[in-house]
């Protein structure tokens, strides 16, 4: 940028000026997160920018991320965050940020903290993944600091952070300036799944004693039966009797699953079986499956749960991929919240996930294939016995770009 004297200011370039004033007047928080953050990565030639703005008097932290790698932002809310008044300003930090997202997630370039002084929230700041100091960045930082103080501000006053379209376990996504569309975190509601899971338990013992009866009933009429037409109406009432018997017994299973029993699993065996079970699906979609797995991985897990919850993972790539498409399976071991994971990725190339699919995805009884053809309860158990396990997991998704599910899975057994 010229400077008065006609020199060159090392100072933020006119350009990213531009882009951050085109965001006033500010709509929500949430739309200059992306834009902001894009900002600070691109400005400062790091590797990766995580935004925090932390309020503790609710304790949700809202977030965005930038990775130079990637070109596009993402931005998530997320609630419940613990804080340790013990620690330095600095180190509460990082341990805020890292329980919304661990930084070994997001980049490993070393890290560098600058904070965003704001007095309508606790706490704000930028983490920059970066080869530089924060010396060779002075000047850049130093600006970038003032105008993200600036738009929070504007932001708060407004009070849009009450209108944010980010809610817990929910997707979001951020329009960047250059068009490009931000990644969507889709996460499972877990306070939603809890009461669904109560109530199908529940639910499921009083349906099913009716319909065994019927079904019993049916077979009992059968033996007797010797007209054709009678016998094709009672088969029908029987087929769907049964039909009724494994949907209650999957909602069951989902509200009152058997308690896991692990062991240490080797991932690529577990992954080979799979495959195995699934290679007339996989051979009749057309779809090429690429797996690259270290053959040294091993989890500790009920792997006869495991490999259902893969299976169900790679059946939904299936679903949505025509012929042609593509599914890759990629694993790296990592740290969540101290716990040492392993990182399961499975990703496919289709056509992403509708507003409707996001708000819905992890839910019981939820299918966006045609009706009939699924009862909804892949994901919904595969959470369940992510859960059981201590893992987590969770789905990303950009519209036209696919679908990566997220599995971080323990190594070693749990202390409880």
């Amino acid at each position: 940028m010229a400077s008065e004297t006609g020199g060159v200011s090392l100072g933020l370039p006119d350009v990213f000026y531009r882009r951050l004033f085109s965001l006033i007047p500010i709509e929500s928080l949430d739309s200059v997160l992306g834009e902001l953050a894009a900002v600070w990565c691109e400005a400062t030639a790091a590797k990766a920018a995580y935004l925090i703005l932390f309020d503790q008097e609710s304790q949700k932290l809202t977030a965005g991320i930038f990775r130079r790698s990637q070109a596009d932002a993402d931005c998530f809310t997320q609630a419940s965050i613990q804080i340790d008044p013990g620690r330095s300003f600095t180190e509460q930090a990082r341990s805020i940020a890292e329980q919304g997202r661990p930084f070994q997630l997001i980049s490993s370039s070393p890290v560098h903290f600058f904070p965003i002084p704001c007095e309508q929230i606790a706490l704000a700041g930028v983490f920059l993944f970066s080869t530089q100091g924060p010396e060779n960045t002075i000047s850049v930082s130093s600006e970038l600091t003032e105008i993200s103080y600036r738009l929070f501000t504007l932001a708060m006053q407004t009070g849009n952070t009450q209108g944010s379209q980010h809610e817990d376990c929910h997707s979001c996504h951020t329009e960047l300036a250059q068009g490009k569309v931000a990644r969507q975190r889709v996460l499972p509601n877990t306070d939603k799944l809890e009461a669904m899971a109560e109530f199908a338990a529940g639910a499921g013992h009083e349906i099913n004693n009716p319909v065994a009866t019927i079904a019993g009933r049916v077979q009992m009429l059968l033996k007797q039966e010797t007209d054709p037409e009678r016998r094709q109406s009672l088969a029908t009432i029987g087929g769907q009797a049964y039909r009724i018997r494994d949907m209650i017994g999957d909602a069951m299973l989902f509200g009152r699953p058997p308690a896991p029993h692990p062991t240490a699993v080797n991932l690529s065996k577990v992954v080979d079986d799979v495959q195995q079970s699934l290679s007339e699906a996989i051979r009749s979609s057309g779809v090429l499956l690429t797996v690259d797995l270290p053959g040294t991985n091993c989890l500790w897990a009920d792997e006869t749960q495991l490999k259902v919850v893969i299976s169900n993972l790679i059946s939904n790539c299936l679903n949505v991929l025509d012929v042609g498409g593509q599914i890759w399976i990629s694993a790296e071991e990592t740290t969540v919240a101290a716990v040492p994971m392993l990182h399961l990725q499975i990703r496919d190339n289709g056509p992403g996930l509708s507003e409707q699919e996001q708000e819905h995805l992890f839910d019981p009884f939820y299918s966006a294939r045609q009706a009939g053809r699924g009862l909804g309860f892949g994901l919904s158990k595969c959470w369940r016995i992510v859960d059981l396990h201590g893992g987590q997991i969770e789905a990303e998704a950009s519209p036209g770009r696919g679908v990566t599910f997220h599995l971080f899975w323990p190594l070693n057994p749990s202390e409880d």
